[in-house]
């Protein structure tokens, strides 16, 4: 048996077709396009006195969080919120990343915990 690890990310597809064009949803998109294909100069450090502990997510896997959420969000209002967040980054690099890292290790990270406790005391 082999200890390669096959695993290869998968890049966001092209905008759907069920994205409008000119819509708030395809604006959106694009701007995760964007920040998954941009050059990946490395983020401003944050002050080191903060305390949190989150992983880094560099910003081609942020755009790949918040781009996935749009094409699976759990419901539309899920859907609207995201897009709204990520309007309201305004492109910025430092933002995406941060609400991604919300998505990702706030809620996506509570909803598993919640599934695998509730599973575990069956």
């Amino acid at each position: 048996m082999s200890s390669t690890n096959n695993y290869s990310p998968k890049p966001l597809p092209i905008c759907p077709e069920g994205f409008p064009a000119g819509s708030s949803l395809e604006k959106v998109f694009q701007v995760c396009k964007t920040l998954e294909s941009e050059e990946q100069l490395p983020l401003p450090h944050v002050d080191n006195k903060c305390e949190c502990s989150w992983p880094h997510l560099s910003p081609t896997r942020a755009a790949r969080v918040l781009g996935f959420a749009l094409l699976y969000p759990p419901s539309d209002t899920g859907r609207d919120n995201l897009v709204a967040g990520i309007l309201g980054c305004n492109g910025d690099r430092e933002l995406l990343v941060g609400l991604a890292r919300l998505y990702a290790f706030g809620f996506i990270g509570f909803c598993t915990l919640f599934i695998v406790l509730r599973l575990s005391s069956r």
